[in-house]
């Protein structure tokens, strides 16, 4: 059985993966930060175990690495993230530093799978644009996101696997809005077609949810 963590799944995309994996027969790994109200993530059929995760929190990211010991994932999806409502700090905590921590700390997880491969959802608001840093706080931290993906991807790629950072579009969610042009399941089965057919020439690159690449 194929086994896939997704860290951010309590709602949105992250739960919209959640959902398709587990309709698949995928064993689902999820986190969210509330283990024990867990809302629409509790209630997926299939073999979904949930796993406590605040993404700023060493010592949770820890833990969650701990229960991978010995362990491999074939997938690591990095979902979670945060549009507003926390100061630039915080969100360059969340959006941009718990990526890299997150995905570090999994490696050698995902070099026990069969697989190899990690998804980053970043966002086209984090392109730079004539070569400047974008000014507003989510599309800076999502910048900031992107440099730190490319400055580590080689040492990645190095080990066997194969990632890439997602445009998911502008999706109807809770961050997106429900008049977003992108459902959660369209770009989710979008994201999904691309992670699929990933080859390790892939690796490094910054995909649309069609899978077209997109300019940094």
């Amino acid at each position: 059985m194929a086994s896939v963590l997704i860290v951010g799944a309590s709602r949105g995309i992250g739960l919209g993966f959640a959902q398709a994996y587990a309709a698949d027969g995928w064993d689902v790994h999820a986190t969210t930060r509330t283990p024990d109200d867990p809302g629409d993530l509790g209630d997926i059929p299939g073999d979904v175990t949930l796993h406590g995760l605040e993404v700023r929190d060493a010592g949770q990211i820890a833990a969650l690495a701990a229960a991978f010991e010995g362990r491999g994932l074939d997938l690591l999806i990095h979902s979670a993230g945060v549009l507003r409502g926390v100061s630039r700090d915080e969100m360059m905590a969340i959006n941009a530093d718990a990526p890299m921590a997150v995905v570090g700390a999994l490696l050698p997880a995902v070099e026990r799978g069969a697989m190899h491969k990690i998804a980053i959802l970043t966002s086209q608001m984090g392109a730079r644009h004539g070569g400047g840093t974008p000014s507003a706080d989510y599309g800076a931290s999502k910048c900031e996101l992107n440099d730190r993906f490319r400055e580590m991807e080689p040492d990645w790629r190095a080990r066997g696997i194969t990632s890439v950072v997602f445009h998911p579009g502008w999706v109807a969610t809770e961050m997106g809005g429900r008049s977003a042009s992108v459902s959660v399941n369209e770009s989710v089965s979008g994201m999904r077609r691309v992670i699929d057919g990933l080859e390790p020439a892939d690796s490094g690159k910054f995909l649309t949810w069609k899978g077209t690449e997109h300019a940094w």
